[in-house]
């Protein structure tokens, strides 16, 4: 779209996203007319300290067309659009100076007496959206003010439909991204989340799941780790990925069509019923939308509960170690819960009953303790 104007209108546009920090994204033009445009801004001041781009990004009304030298006189509050106030090249060339030690070989030089007009278009808790053309074959005594203020108006507000279109479709290709990486991690509850903790997805009763290991809770869909191991281990990987160079590697990232995973860190988490979880935390660094937008990590949790125990390991417990039914099924249910109180409720016995197979059970296997016993039989689950 910029294209066409810049080819039907003779002119330089430029169409960039500031972040909530002030700081130019590359969704929009790429890094090069973010430049241009930011360094036009960033040197302009209102009439005390603050400057132009602060204002364009959090006061200035959408689809007003301001112009570099009322920028660059700070008279903002007034809305005087190209052609209302005095115009002075001396004014310009303040407006559009850069750094003297920048002489980068891209570094784009505007000429101070090429008129020009900007305005936002978009704007939300996260970022605004700034529109600005440049008209390289007039100057500020030649261009037709009324004509360049109208043509102006009508590119800001034709362009703004589009902008609520792309990001409704950049939403919902977001979300199509998150259910595709969940779809690879439903073998356990899982749950996917920003590095700011804020839960972006979840395979089914996932954060159920987590909330139930009783190290975690959920606040206004932020994920908060009261277990202080789990939070280590949560820190632990964030540091990784913001020490690692491929997680900041744009043309890696470009050229990767799946998403990619960190080493993953983990830690062992006895519930409130006493059975014990393993929960991982790995980062998933998102296949990226196109060649300019690098994806942030994405922090991916999961939890491994017990497995299920084939019935048949039963069977070999009473026929190599002579354990009765009845101690073989304990061995068996002890083993997956990990818990005396769940096996004792699951099998409808009192504990008295259960310390007596457990006694049993240690003689006639020569093992003793719980965790020697989980061994056991989970070398005899290999078997089937």
């Amino acid at each position: 779209m910029l294209d066409l104007i810049d080819s039907k209108l003779n002119c330089t546009s430029f169409l960039v996203e500031f972040a909530k920090s002030n700081v130019p994204t590359n969704r929009f033009g790429g890094d090069h007319s973010t430049r241009k445009l930011n360094g036009m801004l960033q040197t302009s001041a209102t009439g005390g300290s603050r400057k132009a781009l602060q204002f364009l990004l959090t006061e200035a009304p959408l689809h007003y067309p301001f112009c570099r030298t009322t920028l660059g006189k700070g008279e903002f509050n007034g809305r005087k659009p190209l052609g209302e106030t005095e115009k002075t090249s001396e004014d310009l060339a303040r407006a559009m100076e850069y750094d003297a030690d920048d002489n980068r070989p891209d570094r784009h030089v505007i000429q101070p007496e090429i008129p020009g007009l900007v305005s936002p278009l978009r704007r939300t808790e996260s970022s605004t959206i700034l529109f600005g053309c440049l008209f390289p074959e007039h100057t500020i005594t030649s261009i037709d003010v009324a004509i360049a203020n109208k043509t102006f108006s009508v590119l800001a507000t034709l362009l703004s439909p589009g902008l609520d279109t792309f990001f409704q479709i950049d939403q919902e290709r977001a979300t199509n991204r998150i259910h595709r990486t969940l779809l690879s991690f439903t073998s356990c509850p899982a749950v996917l989340a920003t590095q700011e903790r804020i839960v972006l997805g979840q395979t089914a009763s996932g954060i159920d799941k987590l909330i139930a290991t009783g190290g975690v809770s959920l606040r206004d869909e932020k994920l908060d780790f009261k277990n202080r191991r789990m939070e280590t281990c949560l820190q632990g990987l964030l540091n990784e990925i913001q020490g690692q160079e491929h997680f900041h590697d744009a043309e890696n990232n470009s050229n990767s069509a799946t998403e990619s995973q960190s080493q993953e860190h983990a830690v062992f988490i006895e519930d409130p019923s006493g059975r014990l979880n393993r929960i991982t935390f790995g980062a998933i660094t998102p296949a990226p939308v196109d060649d300019r937008c690098r994806s942030a990590p994405w922090i991916l949790i999961r939890m491994a509960e017990p497995s299920e125990l084939p019935q048949a390991v039963e069977l070999a417990l009473q026929d190599y170690y002579l354990l009765s039914q009845s101690e073989a099924h304990l061995a068996r249910y002890l083993t997956m819960t990990g818990s005396m109180t769940d096996t004792v409720e699951q099998l409808g016995i009192t504990r008295n009953t259960a310390k007596t197979h457990m006694r049993r059970i240690f003689e006639k296997t020569g093992i003793n303790t719980q965790l020697q016993l989980a061994r056991l039989v989970h070398k005899l689950s290999g078997y089937f």
